[in-house]
């Protein structure tokens, strides 16, 4: 595992809800520094326009660091509507700051259920996603909120059977195409306590028909809690399990942030 980039691009916050108390700018940046991690991405959720000015104190103590973690300012987007698109746009990403986006579907849209349509809604919008030119990752492909189906009455989504290997194959050369890197999420995919070994095993032989596309990918923690930080490393060793070379997995092609005054910790992102 030792020539994967130690990279955590998905990292919550407090400051707009999502993640919890512990999940300050300065708190982030020091567990990741005990966890080697050399570079990361601050990604909270913007699902409408009325919460962008909550982003503004995240880059504000993002450049109050001293570190040398290079550490950028992102933001993670969902599509408004099944057919609707992101609440973002060249404009917002000046005017804010934002360095990169990271996106993608978290719901099912669905009312009743039809595993085929859950699937084909999903992979629908990654492609999407990939076709979006402001949106550098497509994020968790394949997660779902078990409260969603919990709530639904619906059987749990607990393999990755249902997702044809064509999907897969599709998924991978749009990716290559565009450019868009692929998420390898910690905890949504691979540390989700809701999801069995064997639906594990499935998840990561699904992102290996992606890779063999020829599909770049990102590494995220997905982290809510401080604990979960250290999950990152899950998503570094499906990452030498799939055996990605490092200029096959992504980071902003900008200088970070803060920090990142260790040569080589950023550069040119996968290019299509």
């Amino acid at each position: 595992m030792t020539d994967i980039p130690r990279y955590d691009f998905h990292i919550h916050t407090k400051y707009l809800g999502c993640a919890d108390g512990t999940m300050e700018v300065p708190a982030i940046a020091r567990e990741c520094e005990q966890l080697g991690v050399r570079s990361l991405g601050i990604t909270d959720h913007l699902n409408s326009l009325d919460r962008l000015p909550l982003h503004k104190p995240i880059r504000q103590d993002i450049e109050a660091l001293d570190t040398e973690i290079a550490i950028y300012f992102g933001v993670e987007l969902n599509f408004l509507t099944v057919d609707g698109g992101f609440a973002y746009s060249a404009e917002i990403k000046e005017q804010y700051g934002f360095q990169f986006a990271i996106g993608g579907i978290h719901n099912s849209y669905l009312n009743t259920y039809d595993l085929k349509k859950i699937v084909d809604i999903q992979h629908r919008h990654h492609l999407r996603t990939c076709r979006e030119a402001l949106v550098d990752v497509l994020v968790h492909p394949y997660w779902f909120h078990k409260v969603e189906f919990t709530g639904k009455g619906w059987p749990w989504f607990d393999s990755m059977q249902a997702v044809p290997e064509s999907y897969a194959r599709e998924l991978g050369q749009v990716a290559k195409e565009t450019g868009t890197a692929i998420e390898i999420n910690a905890t949504a995919n691979l540390e989700n306590k809701d999801y069995s070994d064997r639906f594990v095993k499935e998840y990561i032989d699904f992102l290996a028909a992606v890779a063999a596309e020829g599909a770049c990918f990102a590494l995220g923690s997905d982290a809510h809690n401080i604990g979960r930080l250290q999950a990152i490393r899950a998503a570094w060793q499906v990452a030498a399990q799939l055996g990605l070379s490092a200029e096959r997995i992504w980071r902003p092609s900008s200088a970070p942030a803060m920090g990142g005054k260790t040569k080589g910790h950023f550069g040119s992102p996968c290019a299509p």
